[in-house]
């Protein structure tokens, strides 16, 4: 079977690109050798958020990111996702000095507009949020989302499994990493003729994508590392959990000292994240792991999610019931920013890879800025491309 483009990797950013090349007329299929959503993109709950990093800078490309998930809301197959992606006002309190001088200062050097982020005082955070520790103040972002990644995949891959133009091959065994390669045979006639082989079935492609995350590395021109992230899962105990909506102080100010009312229109950012999308079940990560010798979650890394949240109140733990623990891998590169490109001296043959644990702010974005791309309709920003590395 002949297709246009041939996606490797069911994570986010393949199954996004894939829906943005539909909508552009091209056919495509999608390979993923575990389920939707398996890899790093299978964590039980994340959080969206333009201000990143330890000191809340405005995220490369953030606010055209969220504008775009804002956008898709609004379009079937993403607006019956309502269940599994919810917008959150974002909470960066500083835990420090340091932090809070640098936070401010990324603050104003960032120029937010108000309706986007605004800072607070240790004052003015233990007015509005009596429930988090004041400390030296913070930043409240009011564009953030919260979403559960693999039911959000899901419902997507389940709107593109009924159209004509696309293919799935999901939990398929006979996939491995030399199943795709250029078919030498069909040069002369065709040069830009890829094929897919696995053990019972054939696909053909004029271009390969690999989207891929940690699983492989491509060859030593794709640069960057990988980076394990633990999540631990927790749920309010009954005697926390509280259906009373957050009061209104007045027509700007709302404020709460009940955290699941908070759970549900708010999320924490701090060296990590904590949030909720029904108030009762929430989640606290991430870890950021350069060595790591497991691939499975551990007791160093469930002892250092505790301790982020010991130090947003140190009341909170004793209102939670641990539920269960989550690890995966991320592809990150040197700068933190996406690689999209052709590889070098393999024509037809691109990744889409190393948005790290941004992958689902930046996949939005890129995802439609690449398959403009591709279909002729803009260019690759230079900040993207692998020429940058060289």
């Amino acid at each position: 079977m002949r297709f246009e483009y041939g996606l490797i990797g069911g994570g986010v950013s393949g199954c996004l690109l894939a829906y943005y090349l539909v909508q552009n007329g091209k056919k495509v299929f999608l390979v993923e050798r575990n389920l939707i959503g398996s890899g790093a993109s299978g964590t039980p709950l994340a959080m969206i958020n333009p201000a990143t990093g330890r000191f809340a800078k405005k995220g490369f490309k953030s606010l055209e990111s969220i504008a775009q998930i804002d956008a898709l809301q609004q379009i079937i197959p993403f607006s019956s996702a309502h269940d599994f992606i919810q917008k959150r006002g974002i909470i960066r309190p500083c835990f420090d000095a340091e932090i809070a001088q640098k936070t401010h200062q990324n603050y104003l050097a960032d120029q937010w507009e108000k309706e986007v982020a605004e800072w607070m005082t240790p004052e003015e955070l233990a007015e509005r949020f009596p429930i988090i520790n004041p400390n030296f103040g913070g930043l409240i972002v009011h564009n953030g989302y919260v979403v559960n990644p693999k039911m959000y995949l899901q419902n997507l891959i389940n709107w593109l499994k009924e159209h004509p133009n696309f293919s799935l091959l999901e939990k398929y065994e006979g996939f491995n990493s030399q199943s795709h390669k250029r078919d030498n045979t069909k040069q002369l006639i065709d040069p830009n003729y890829w094929v897919f082989r696995g053990d019972d079935i054939e696909m053909q492609a004029n271009n390969l994508i690999h989207c891929t995350g940690a699983e492989e590395i491509i060859n030593a021109m794709i640069p960057g590392v990988i980076v394990k992230g633990q999540t631990m899962q927790f749920r309010l105990a009954d005697s926390a959990y509280d259906e009373t909506p957050i009061q209104a102080v007045n027509d700007q100010i709302k404020q709460t000292n009940n955290w699941s009312s908070f759970l549900r229109e708010y999320a924490i950012s701090a060296q990590g994240y904590l949030c909720s999308l029904d108030g009762r079940n929430l989640i606290v990560g991430s870890t950021y792991e350069h060595r790591f010798s497991s691939s499975k979650p551990d007791l160093k890394g469930a002892q250092y999610l505790k301790n982020k949240l010991d130090r947003i109140h140190e009341s909170f733990s004793s209102k939670i019931v641990q539920k269960s623990m989550w690890a995966g891998f991320r592809f990150s590169t040197p700068d933190r920013i996406p690689i999209i490109d052709e590889i070098p001296n393999y024509r037809g043959h691109y990744v889409f890879r190393g948005l790290g644990s941004k992958g689902l702010l930046h996949s939005h974005y890129y995802s439609k800025i690449f398959s403009n791309y591709l279909c002729g309709k803009g260019f690759l920003p230079k900040e993207v491309r692998l020429s940058r590395f060289r």
